[in-house]
């Protein structure tokens, strides 16, 4: 049994959801994973996240939902308190809200939380073999979190989070706290968290033992694990001088799991205080620990960790999640299945450095679209399983021959230049595990520029290696702690060594006969390797980088001295070098952002890993596994579409703004008192769910017939409109609005009137008792702003526009036209049925043969008559063994398509020609809705010579408001274009296709009936004649 699935307090929160898992809740919601507009806040004040979860799991739900709201209250509170943006990802957000109802129920009562975990925990035993049985919770473990995060994942941030949240609850409780402690690993980290600390506006300090704290008690106070002792020494304290009673959280705990001295003392700290741990390694820590019984208790160090781990982690984050969501680069494994001959080895070493050149080359030559995706200029990092101040034997031999490897590459000119030619060719002499050769597909961009080898081998030494030819030269920096710079010639440094220079190393140089001399130098290559102008192009050797030192450069990785005790270590360097910004900071690969890059770009965004000897990828690949993420070669298809050339000359119609012109470039907006119905009858806010939360029990008829409030000179009087003015510059920045221009003088006019909003809300809601009470006048007058903001925004956007709007024909290269999908996945005998599929499907596409529709409960190729490409492809979100670029159609989608053929196949339109086309988000036909709207699919109809051009948008809306929903009421704007137009030949319809059942729709918005959702258009997907209706609708009624 895996140790992911023993997790049982993570299981326990989950349940209270109604779901047994996190891949259980992410089943139910994978909109969660893809949305970013979840990561905003409402103009309530309330995360859209909470909207979420209470609509979605709001039948299951065993968390009162006034409650849940007072959790998100609280977290963007807390996030507020922090003095720099956030914005909180999905998984992110759930950590929080984990942590806000564990705390809840500790401070409330341990008691009864001891008592429900331990019949949840019976529960749990009755399912699993008695081998695999946890023990039951003890009132002394309770006090104890855990966090397994995926490195890159923003645990620091969700650290800084978790001290406010435990300093919230533990505010009015009996028990205090004596110190609040940061246990690290080295001290590279702990000066890293300190500036962390800084930059988030919390107190905190590096430990003094001496007793000189800057903030008198206060701080965090930050100190490394080897410091602590039994006793105390000179550079060490003695860990009971802290006492027991501490706050205390520790980062990367696997680093105390494999001591016992270490993990006996941290432990010491928060005995009868509490304790935070977070590692991005949990699993492989607990494989590393020892597995010899003790003669007393029976049980090993593993069985204790897991028994300790499983009922502490709280939520699991691990790299499998982190990497199925699109976070971080992609990474290809040129994997050796054996010790090779030299020669074969050198070819393996020349493709892993032509892997790199192709990296270096996309990113010197398409700078502008570098900068838009946030690629940084390619870095090939060799980094080691071990991490000592000092290098030993094996690893200096490694790293010796890698040397060797460079000198025998820019010495050996026609062997190095065959050996290119051979890997282009696909002969490398090195083949995957279904015979195809290893390099086979990896190199797009290179046949692109359609250079020969002999170029290629040229153009490496200069922009490589600096150097066109002459001996590699080794120059001890003096003064810059470790690092030897590497030259060719006189050439500028292309690499640097950074390990702790011993006479052993520079003894094996001396035996490789190679040219180690000791130079004056000014400043630190390794340090600067982050700066723009670094022409550092390698960098060997992994201690600065397990410190905590990372890089958005890292793009290609070569394992060095991979021992089989090293897994913790090695997956956080793995996970340090698949760090990667994205597009708009998304920190996601291209495919998952929506907006892909061409694929003979996309191998920036990918991590190369190779090794210097086989037994070192065996390693690699072990750990991949344990992670539970793909381990073995992974195969690439590219498969053609064939356009359906039938719709060419029928001059299919779609609605745009003119090419030239933008109105965030053209025009500027004063945000003004505009009285106008159109903008202030959409400024509604209520707030009756946030004063149920302070317990102001409201009315039974306040959904139809709720309150209403307009604040009076007197409400307004204390508010600070500085504070104002900078929350709504915030706002406006965060929703794009660059063209909209806020003056502070303006502010008070809207306090002066009170006809641009309708607010719902009890009245009891602003008395005022205590002079705070004003703050929460001063809050809810910014929310109306901020919504009023949107709706004067979007009016004048599409004011404007209108006049500009124009009938566009649909051409051959429309954005919208997918020319190939890229399919990837795991090479092995699992996946073998599916992988023979796909090649005979792309054999078909190949041929420009009209393929077969490979219908599998996972994976679908499907073929419609009536879409201007084929095929389309879907894949269940589950099933993520199978990658595919540009993204698969979801759920709702490939139920809209399929459903829409067999009703034409059945019922026939006459006297009609029917196209469709599937609308990609972001990139294709978008409009101003709720700051952008694409629907999925746009269908034509071509009958009695005029032409009805349908937007039509399979999906969930649960998380809508029916009644004024923008995307909702879509239909009505939209005909408000289609009159402006003024062309009879020309209908314009939308279409919402929900694939949320009416009568859930109703649990939560019960004053909505079906006759108004149908006049809005929205049709139920789980209806038998929902595309009939449709077709009614288009057809008969328009």
């Amino acid at each position: 049994m895996r140790f992911n699935d023993k997790l049982v307090l993570n299981k326990y929160i989950f349940s209270l959801f109604g779901v047994e898992s996190f891949d259980e809740f992410l089943k139910y919601e994978s909109s969660i994973k893809e949305d970013t507009n979840l990561e905003k806040v409402d103009e309530e004040g309330i995360s859209l996240f909470y909207h979420l979860l209470t609509s979605r799991f709001f039948s299951n739900l065993k968390i009162d939902k006034i409650k849940l709201l007072e959790y998100d209250n609280n977290i963007l509170r807390h996030t507020k308190e922090l003095k720099r943006e956030v914005k909180w990802k999905y998984f992110q957000y759930l950590t929080l809200l984990f942590t806000e109802i564990y705390l809840d129920m500790y401070f409330s009562s341990k008691e009864s939380l001891l008592k429900n975990l331990n019949i949840f925990l019976k529960d749990f035993n009755s399912k699993v073999p008695k081998n695999e049985q946890l023990e039951p919770f003890k009132y002394e473990e309770l006090n104890k979190l855990a966090f397994w995060n995926a490195t890159g994942s923003g645990k620091t941030l969700l650290m800084h989070i978790n001290i406010l949240q435990f300093k919230h609850y533990n505010q009015n409780s009996q028990h205090k706290i004596n110190k609040t402690i940061l246990i690290t690993p080295n001290t590279g980290l702990s000066q890293q968290h300190l500036k962390e600390f800084q930059e988030s506006g919390l107190e905190a300090e590096i430990f003094n033992k001496d007793g000189k704290n800057l903030f008198c008690g206060n701080s965090i106070e930050i100190i490394e694990i080897h410091k602590l002792k039994d006793e105390e020494k000179e550079t060490t304290v003695a860990v009971d001088s802290f006492g027991d009673d501490n706050l205390v959280f520790i980062d990367e705990a696997h680093r105390g799991t494999g001591g016992d001295e270490w993990k006996t003392n941290r432990d010491k700290l928060s005995a009868e205080g509490f304790a935070f741990e977070y590692s991005a390694t949990f699993s492989q820590a607990i494989n590393s620990a020892k597995t010899a019984k003790n003669k007393a208790t029976g049980k090993s160090q593993k069985d204790e960790l897991v028994n300790e781990y499983a009922k502490s982690i709280l939520f699991d984050y691990s790299y499998k999640y982190f990497y199925e969501d699109g976070f971080g680069k992609d990474y290809t494994i040129l994997n050796l299945k054996e010790e090779p001959s030299d020669d074969i080895k050198y070819n393996y070493l020349v493709g892993a450095i032509l892997s790199f050149y192709q990296q270096k080359k996309i990113f010197e030559q398409n700078s502008s679209k570098m900068r838009e995706y946030n690629i940084h200029n390619p870095l090939m990092v060799f980094v080691g399983g071990k991490v000592s101040q000092s290098v030993g034997k094996e690893e200096g031999s490694d790293i010796t021959n890698v040397l060797n490897f460079f000198q025998k590459f820019i010495n050996e000119k026609e062997k190095t230049i065959q050996a290119i030619k051979n890997i282009l060719e696909y002969k490398s002499g090195i083949n995957t595990t279904s015979g195809v050769d290893i390099f086979t597909s990896r190199f797009d961009y290179l046949s692109f520029l359609n250079q020969e080898s002999d170029a290629i081998y040229s153009d490496i030494l200069n922009s490589i290696f600096y150097g066109s030819n002459g001996k590699l030269h080794l120059d001890e920096l003096k003064g810059q702690d470790g690092e030897i710079g590497l030259r060719v010639g006189d050439g500028d440094y292309f690499g640097v060594i950074n390990i702790g220079i011993t006479s052993d190393f520079k003894k094996l140089c001396e035996e490789q006969e190679l040219d180690l001399t000791t130079k004056e130098f000014s400043y630190s290559l390794f340090h600067a390797i982050n700066k723009d102008d670094s022409k550092i192009n390698f960098l060997i050797g992994s201690r600065k980088f397990s410190e905590g030192w990372s890089s958005w450069r890292v793009s290609s990785m070569g394992l060095l001295n991979m021992g089989k005790s090293e897994g913790a270590q090695v997956i956080q360097l793995f996970g340090r070098g698949v760090r990667l910004k994205g597009k708009a900071m998304s920190l996601k690969r291209s495919t998952y952002y929506g907006k892909t890059l061409e694929t003979k770009y996309t191998k920036v965004e990918q991590l190369n890993i190779f090794g210097l000897k086989a037994n070192y990828m065996d390693e690699f690949r072990k750990y991949l596994e344990n992670e539970g993420v793909p381990s073995g070669e992974m195969l690439d298809f590219m498969l053609p579409t064939i356009k359906d050339t039938k719709y060419q000359g029928k001059r299919l119609k779609v609605l745009r703004v003119r090419d030239d012109k933008d109105f965030k470039r053209e025009e500027k907006r004063d945000l003004i008192l505009d009285t106008r119905d159109a903008i202030t009858k959409k400024v509604v806010i209520n707030y009756y769910a946030k004063a149920q939360v302070i317990g102001i029990v409201a009315s039974n008829d306040y959904v139809t017939k709720p309150d209403t409030y307009t604040f009076t000179a007197k409400d307004l009087a204390f508010v600070d409109f500085d504070r104002v003015f900078l929350e709504l510059i915030r706002y406006k920045n965060e929703r794009n609005y660059f063209n909209l221009n806020i003056d502070k003088s303006n502010l008070k006019i809207f306090a002066n009137s009170t006809d641009w909003y309708v607010l719902e809300v009890p009245k009891e809601y602003f008395k005022i008792t205590k002079f705070e009470d004003y703050k929460k006048i001063e809050d809810v007058f910014i929310s109306l702003l901020k919504k009023y903001c949107d709706e004067f925004y979007k009016f004048n956007k599409n004011d404007w526009e209108k006049d500009f709007l124009v009938y566009k024909e649909i051409e051959d290269n429309d954005s919208n036209f997918v020319d190939k999908y890229k399919i990837s996945l795991e090479d092995n005998s699992e996946n073998s049925d599916i992988i023979q599929k796909i090649k005979n499907l792309k054999e078909d596409l190949d041929k420009g043969i009209w393929p077969k529709n490979i219908g599998l409960n996972y994976f679908k190729s499907f073929v419609s008559n009536t879409h201007l490409y084929n095929p389309l492809l879907f894949k269940d979100g589950r099933f993520s063994k199978i990658k595919i670029a540009p993204i698969e159609l979801n759920d709702g989608e490939i139920k809209f398509v399929e459903d829409l053929e067999e009703y034409l196949n059945k019922n026939p339109i006459e006297n009609s020609e029917i196209f469709l086309l599937r609308n990609k988000s972001k990139a294709g036909i978008g409009f101003f809705e709720d700051g952008g709207f694409y629907p999925d699919f746009i269908l034509w109809i071509l009958k009695d010579g005029k032409q009805y051009v349908n937007f039509c948008d399979p999906k969930g809306i649960r998380n809508l408001n029916p009644k004024n929903d923008p995307k909702i009421n879509f239909h009505k704007s939209l005909k408000d274009k289609e009159a402006k137009l003024a062309d009879s030949s020309i209908v314009l319809n939308s279409f919402i296709i929900s694939n949320t059942p009416f009568n859930k729709i109703q649990d939560l918005h019960s004053d909505i009936t079906k006759i108004e959702m149908d006049k809005k258009n929205v049709l139920f997907q789980d209806e038998i004649e929902y595309i009939n209706e449709m077709f009614i609708k288009i057809l008969y009624e328009y």
